[in-house]
């Protein structure tokens, strides 16, 4: 954070702009006037900051010091929101957008708001499974490239394994033009065909192998309708369906006719490799195992009062 002359047009977003406030911020064209001691008592960056003597002869704006911030204007404006009006950025399971809970998790981060990064971090884990049973039918919304790049910038690891998988799944010239780093580009491309080859194909292998399942009483229906499974299995996996959405409840109830000892073996077989693949995700992204990330993600909430979501 650096002082700065005033730009030649600024706006002023009415409801941060404290007539009585003795501070500007100002983040691109836009100005905040508010009150420094509110800001030094929630963050001890600003409280560093607002520390040292403002010199005589500084940028002013009606009278008050300016201060620039190297923020977008609108994370600024959710930020400050989330620290002056207490009901603005409410605990889960209050509806947050995506667009407010990353800014306030940004800039909480940044200027180490803990209480506020707690909630915010609290909110963005909300939808991001730690175990694969906790893995649910939700439809991805936003571009998980934006989400995994939030979780390197707040140090949510734990959201990375899901997160990176589905990036996974982009084709190599998005993976490179995408907003991710350099290094988990690099890592996708690695996990890329090892989840969709690999992965998805011995996850689904109980569609395939043994071709007859010892103890079966209906041979041939029961080799039909893996058959006909394999060919759509194999079809969603040629389309980068993620893969923990291979296959699901809906795909249980198409091979439902299959004898009992059938069922047993590919039930068992699927949960196994299922299990198997997830403990091996976050190795794939170059991650601690699940235990240590969940661990971190345990530490990184503790002291907050807001629900866990997994809890």
């Amino acid at each position: 954070m650096a002082a700065t002359k005033p730009a030649m047009t600024l706006s002023k977003i009415e409801s941060l702009w404290f007539a009585d406030g003795t501070l500007v911020l100002q983040a691109e064209n836009t100005i905040f006037r508010v009150y420094p001691g509110l800001l030094a008592t929630a963050s001890p960056v600003f409280k560093d900051m607002l520390a040292f003597p403002q010199p005589h002869d500084g940028p002013k704006y009606e009278g008050c010091p300016l201060v620039q911030l190297h923020d977008s204007a609108s994370d600024v404006a959710h930020f400050l929101k989330a620290i002056i009006f207490y009901n603005y950025f409410e605990p889960w399971p209050a509806d947050v957008t995506f667009f407010v809970m990353s800014a306030v998790l940004r800039l909480s981060s940044k200027y180490q708001v803990e209480p506020l990064r707690r909630r915010a971090l609290v909110l963005f884990s909300k939808g991001f499974p730690i175990t694969p049973q906790a893995f649910g039918e939700d439809k991805w919304e936003l571009d998980p490239m934006v989400i995994a790049k939030l979780a390197r910038e707040a140090n949510a690891d734990w959201i990375l394994p899901i997160a990176l998988s589905y990036c996974a799944l982009a084709e190599p010239e998005q993976l490179l033009n995408s907003p991710l780093n350099p290094s988990d580009t690099l890592l996708c491309l690695r996990a890329r065909d090892r989840i969709q080859n690999y992965w998805a194909a011995r996850m689904l292998s109980f569609l395939w192998t043994p071709l007859h399942i010892p103890g079966c009483s209906t041979s041939r229906v029961c080799s039909i309708r893996r058959i006909e499974q394999r060919k759509n299995s194999e079809a969603a996996r040629m389309n980068r369906v993620p893969i923990l959405k291979l296959w699901g409840h809906r795909d249980w109830e198409k091979v439902e006719d299959v004898c009992g000892a059938c069922m047993r073996f590919m039930m068992s077989s699927f949960r196994e490799n299922r299990q198997a693949f997830w403990e091996d995700l976050p190795n794939m992204f170059g991650l601690p195992e699940w235990a240590t990330l969940i661990e971190t993600r345990a530490k990184a909430m503790a002291g907050t009062d807001d629900d866990d979501p997994d809890e």
